[in-house]
């Protein structure tokens, strides 16, 4: 008994990661869905699940679908807190319950990246661009550029530097 879900991640891994170092970080999603970790990331698995590690360019990117046991965010958690092994920059997965009438309660996020400063920085980062995604319907851009570096003066002891076209660590 469980949930129709959707998880989706990208990430940028570090350089000289190999195939078995991603299945590693994936061991306990590989355990509960029956792949093999270094088969599913060697030959890009499609279909219910996809798996894709391109060792070259540190591209890596995984989605699963379908009925999943409750609890399974909590693999999520664990495999994510493997991610920050091999990530070079924080993300986020996307994990949606396809069976919740709620809609706040259908989508999860779960942040990952290679320590714990980095990951708050990126949240913080993420939540300073969305606030000015909502002001831009009544701030001009001049006025929203002005802000930017207030925030970041703000946001210094996080360790996050704003520009005018995005946020960067």
């Amino acid at each position: 008994m469980g949930y129709e879900h959707t998880m989706h991640l990208k990430a940028k891994v570090t350089a000289g990661t190999t195939v078995q170092h991603v299945a590693d970080a994936f061991k306990v999603l590989m355990e509960y869905s029956g792949h093999d970790g270094v088969d599913a990331f060697s030959s890009r698995v499609m279909g219910e699940d996809e798996f894709f590690y391109d060792p070259q360019m540190g591209d890596l990117a995984v989605s699963t679908y379908g009925e999943v046991r409750y609890g399974y965010a909590d693999l999520v958690r664990e495999f994510a807190c493997n991610l920050g092994r091999i990530v070079v920059e924080p993300g986020e997965i996307w994990l949606y319950d396809h069976d919740t009438g709620d809609i706040d309660e259908a989508k999860t996020v779960i942040e990952f990246g290679p320590s714990e400063e980095a990951i708050k920085a990126y949240i913080a980062t993420r939540e300073i661009e969305a606030g000015l995604k909502l002001m831009e319907p009544y701030l001009s851009h001049e006025k929203l550029a002005a802000l930017r570096p207030w925030l970041a003066l703000e946001a210094q002891p996080l360790g996050m530097v704003l520009d005018a076209d995005h946020a960067t660590q």
